[in-house]
């Protein structure tokens, strides 16, 4: 009974998160919602688009997973607080916002080289170079976001150095 339930609660999940994506493409899509966009917030532009989309998936994530690490680590085990999980969880939850800022600036430095590339302009020039040593920087620092959790979770479950297999007689 508790696996049918469980299966239900992330069919319903995934298709809320499916149309949640449907409804985004169709509002980017949709003229009278960017025009009300741009007069309402006057900073947004819709040629960083990727970048406040990065933002906002960071920003929700980092509370939801903050949320579920209260829940568990808090208001489940209300006789014992374990501050030691917590801190690991927010230090986590974090790096992993990091990765996800990161990546959504690489994009947008994707989609800017794009733009230049396909401009009317000179193709290699100082503005070329600037933007790909700012996908290679980005690059960089995504993928030491996500060793630094990679080693924050080996130091969390405790770090097990391999031993070689015993020898057979």
């Amino acid at each position: 009974m508790a696996e049918k339930q469980s299966r239900q609660r992330g069919a319903r999940f995934w298709i809320l998160l499916v149309g949640v994506v449907i409804l985004l493409i169709f509002l980017y899509f949709y003229q009278p919602f960017v025009d009300y966009l741009s007069a309402a917030i006057p900073k947004v532009q819709f040629s960083n688009v990727l970048f406040w989309f990065a933002s906002l998936v960071g920003v929700i994530a980092y509370a939801v997973a903050h949320w579920q690490s209260f829940r568990q680590n808090i208001f489940r085990a209300a006789t014992e607080l374990d501050v030691e999980g917590l801190v690991y969880d927010s230090l986590q939850i974090a790096i992993l916002v990091a990765v996800v800022f990161a990546a959504g600036a690489t994009l947008q430095a994707v989609v800017m080289l794009g733009e230049h590339l396909m401009g009317g302009g000179p193709v290699v020039d100082a503005a070329f170079g600037r933007r790909l040593l700012s996908i290679v920087l980005l690059v960089i620092l995504a993928v030491l976001f996500y060793l630094l959790h990679q080693l924050v979770r080996a130091v969390r479950q405790g770090w097990r150095p391999r031993r070689p297999p015993p020898r057979g007689a």
